[in-house]
């Protein structure tokens, strides 16, 4: 009986700890005037291509960062991304491309974001990018998206889709899991 509660005591830290997943860290304000693509990091994709920031220069783009292990807001940021990237006119659904970038400096791969990217059936063209943990740090700064790694290897963090124009600056963002998408959609077209 005393292991019993033992591991109910375990089992509910970690089941509370990962609740707080979804909207304990409200992302702070990005560098204003700052485009991203400045940052010197190298990234390797879904493919096992290194990737440098300036690569994504020309394209306007949705930016997440979240890790392909949760199995809670995670997959939620994504079905919204999508959701997204559907209501864009399809006029202007070649000019926007989209970037996914894994907080987990440990445990991502290559063989793990093409895994996720398959499991969530993203198309072939979204760029899904890990590095280290420097360049994890230096990103999350620049966008101001807050995350805390916990003793089981999960993450609390900031639940945020970006929209940067062609020079990699934050135009628009869009907090919170299941919040409406109108302000959202109309900045980004008006970017567009």
């Amino acid at each position: 009986m005393k292991y019993l509660f033992l591991l109910t005591m375990i089992l509910g830290h970690v089941t509370f700890a990962h609740d707080k997943h979804t909207d304990s860290l409200k992302a702070g304000t990005p560098l204003g005037g700052t485009s991203i693509l400045q940052l010197d990091s190298s990234w390797k994709n879904q493919k096992g291509e290194s990737v440098k920031l300036t690569d994504l220069r020309g394209k306007n783009r949705f930016v997440v960062m979240l890790y392909t292990r949760c199995d809670t807001a995670c997959p939620l940021i994504v079905e919204d991304l999508k959701g997204i990237a559907t209501e864009i006119d399809s006029k202007n659904a070649d000019k926007v491309e989209v970037s996914i970038f894994s907080l987990d400096s440990l445990r991502e791969s290559p063989a793990s974001l093409l895994a996720f990217s398959k499991k969530r059936k993203l198309p072939s063209q979204w760029g899904l990018l890990t590095s280290d943990s420097d360049a994890v740090a230096e990103l999350a700064a620049a966008l101001g998206v807050r995350y805390k790694r916990l003793q089981n290897g999960d993450f609390i963090h900031s639940n945020v889709i970006y929209f940067l124009n062609k020079n990699g600056e934050v135009v628009a963002q869009k907090e919170g899991l299941k919040t409406p998408r109108t302000e959202f959609l109309k900045q980004v077209r008006k970017n567009l």
